[in-house]
């Protein structure tokens, strides 16, 4: 499965975001995902070593500073 196809299938479950130059992680639920890999998330969290920073609401993330995308459960 291609990169992009298998974030496609992730639409509508809570993801983790790693983003460039950032030490904190963004969780949200993926809303949608471009063919640059632009995220958006809903009800998205920001998290530094597991604790809760802040919540932000909707989010779109720049496709070239993502580093990681995983499923999230927690």
């Amino acid at each position: 499965m291609l990169p992009n196809q298998m974030v496609k299938s992730l639409i509508g479950k809570n993801i983790r975001v790693e983003m460039k130059g950032d030490e904190s992680d963004l969780v949200g639920r993926l809303e949608s995902v471009d063919d640059y890999m632009n995220i958006f998330l809903s009800n998205a969290v920001e998290y530094r070593n597991g604790e809760k920073l802040r919540s932000l609401g909707n989010l779109v993330l720049r496709g070239n500073n993502v580093i990681l995308i995983q499923p999230y459960e927690g």
